[in-house]
């Protein structure tokens, strides 16, 4: 039955992120309920698919739960604001330029598919202009691979660079204090799924939200801070769907492609750290900040991650956001202008 394989596929991933906060390994909600989806998919266990539904609705929660966030960034990094923002912008089109010959000379795709490939983020924006291309589920396998390398990286990062992380992950992860009033939360994310499905907007469902309550964390004394339970819940969601969706894709047909998808993202990785360790030499940013900001990656899988290891995750969904923009002007314009001229 359908619901009982749905049930099954939550029960996997949440058991997967129970044993990780049990053993204290990094960011349990998320690389947990993430390894133990893959795992389940590789062993043919009977799960079905999350609903695009409820994935919508953790998109909207993690928009009201970064809102204060970056209320508070802007606020605080002002100064720094501007060399993060011409970082972001330099190193998206540097990364899509390389990774498009690099995904069209390791894994045979075309040089259309091969730019959305190699993009940076944006991966909601790929689900629209993917839609007339043939690689469509190739290009979003090579984002979901470069996704996931980037979470269990950072993590492993931030444990090497001595991170903090809680004493009790389990008992943390599950506590729902806070100041903001139950209702008032729940009302954020209702009006804000609503404005999201109503507009449509790529990226919507987390960048409407993450400025609607970064607006009313600015301007009013009315408490919207999220408690952790909400952010926990958004990280089970998350990893499940990037579990399974890995679990489901290695394949004779597309082994190529996730090589190619691997060593791509170590370079990005690379490219990353240089332009961070270079930020952060001008500005009082820390490097694992900036890293995160710039990280190759989706914003609502790496601002988790900054939220889960107490980081500035004001900082780091503001920079995803601006290169999320930049990707939603520039990259309809070079997909169209490629697949025109079909470039060899």
């Amino acid at each position: 039955m359908p619901l009982l394989r749905l049930l099954l596929t939550l029960a996997t991933g949440l058991l997967g992120a129970l044993l990780f906060a049990v053993l204290q390994l990094p960011i349990p909600w998320l690389l947990g309920s993430m390894f133990s989806s893959a795992l389940a998919m590789r062993l043919s266990a009977p799960m079905a698919p999350i609903p695009e539904l409820p994935e919508r609705i953790m998109r909207v929660v993690i928009g009201v739960t970064l809102g204060p966030a970056v209320a508070a960034s802007v606020n605080s990094n002002a100064a720094d604001l501007p060399w993060a923002m011409v970082a972001a912008i330099v190193v998206t089109p540097l990364t899509a330029v390389i990774g498009m010959l690099w995904f069209e000379w390791r894994a045979g795709l075309s040089r259309p598919s091969a730019f959305l490939a190699s993009l940076p983020g944006g991966l909601s924006v790929l689900f629209g202009l993917s839609n007339s291309l043939d690689d469509r589920p190739r290009i979003l396998l090579a984002h979901t691979v470069r996704v996931v390398i980037v979470v269990v990286f950072i993590s492993l990062l931030a444990r090497v660079l001595g991170v903090a992380t809680p004493d009790t992950p389990l008992s943390s992860g599950l506590n729902w204090h806070s100041e903001a009033a139950p209702l008032v939360l729940l009302a954020l994310v209702v009006v804000n799924f609503a404005l999201a499905e109503y507009l449509r907007v790529a990226g919507g469902h987390v960048i409407i939200p993450m400025l609607l309550t970064a607006a009313i964390a600015a301007f009013t004394s009315i408490p919207v801070d999220s408690p952790e339970l909400l952010q926990s819940l958004a990280m089970l969601v998350f990893g499940t769907v990037l579990g399974m969706q890995i679990g489901a894709a290695p394949g004779q047909q597309n082994k190529a492609l996730v090589l190619t998808a691997i060593s791509f993202s170590f370079f990005a990785i690379a490219l990353v750290a240089l332009i961070a360790l270079s930020v952060a030499a001008v500005s009082s940013q820390t490097f694992l900040v900036l890293f995160l900001a710039l990280a190759p990656g989706g914003i609502a899988e790496v601002s988790l991650v900054a939220l889960a290891l107490g980081l500035d995750a004001g900082l780091v969904a503001l920079l995803h956001s601006c290169r999320f923009l930049l990707i939603v002007f520039i990259g309809p314009f070079a997909s169209h202008w490629l697949a025109r001229h079909r470039l060899k």
